[in-house]
């Protein structure tokens, strides 16, 4: 049965992140834990994330229920992968995009393109990996290189890429309904998907949502990652 959480209040879907009892990786500015688990066999990983903006929860609510599906034996073998449900967890309390410091989390990874100058709500802090949060995903991957990413967000219902992704990203848009895209449409200086994607040649995906709650989409989300996961799996 699928978890219904559409209508849940943030302190709720805090709570149901800690009810998985995913391992501690890091705190965040305001000292809420961040839960990540490893899933699959040995060998290089990917990871997937969701949650990096705190108003996009249905990032949150798609891998809280890939979770469910997981401990439920309820999917084919998978290539091994870090799971990560949601990278800022007060932003997510508060249902706001930005950290506690008001830091647009995005924008702070230490990609060639970094830089302080920004638009109103995108501040990117004062230095690349200036926030917590941004540490601990960092720390993650130095302590085991990953061979590829998967970041979920909203609104935009498309898959976007950086890197040596544009295979990866038809594959998911052939099987959700959204399509890919190698441009999002406006400058992104100092995310995730510059720094993995553009600085270091790693295939980065990310799979953004429609706008409203998952209920909206769960089909199309769970096909996407679902089938995001399958393409590095080993028959």
């Amino acid at each position: 049965m699928a978890i219904e959480m559409a209508d849940r209040d943030p302190p709720a879907r805090l709570s149901a992140i800690e009810a998985l009892g995913f391992p501690e990786i890091g705190r965040s500015a305001l000292g809420r834990p961040l839960f990540a688990r490893r899933f699959g066999a040995a060998g290089a990983p990917l990871l997937v994330m969701g949650g990096i903006h705190g108003d996009e929860p249905a990032s949150v609510d798609a891998l809280l229920e890939l979770a469910a599906r997981l401990d439920g034996s309820g999917l084919p073998p998978l290539p091994p992968f870090w799971l990560l449900p949601a990278a800022n967890p007060d932003g997510l309390g508060a249902g706001r995009k930005n950290s506690a410091r008001d830091v647009d989390l995005n924008r702070n990874f230490p990609a060639r393109s970094f830089a302080t100058a920004h638009a109103p709500g995108y501040f990117p802090g004062p230095a690349p990996l200036s926030e917590p949060e941004t540490q601990a995903i960092a720390a993650l991957i130095a302590g085991e290189p990953i061979r590829g990413a998967v970041a979920l967000h909203a609104p935009f219902a498309c898959v976007n890429y950086d890197g040596p992704a544009a295979a990866w990203a038809e594959a998911v848009a052939a099987a959700c309904g959204w399509p890919a895209r190698g441009d999002i449409g406006y400058p992104t200086p100092g995310s995730f998907g510059s720094w993995l994607g553009i600085d270091r040649a790693l295939p980065v995906l990310t799979i953004e949502l429609p706008p409203g709650p998952l209920t909206s989409f769960r089909a199309q989300a769970a096909a996407a990652l679902e089938a995001a996961l399958a393409h590095f799996r080993t028959p």
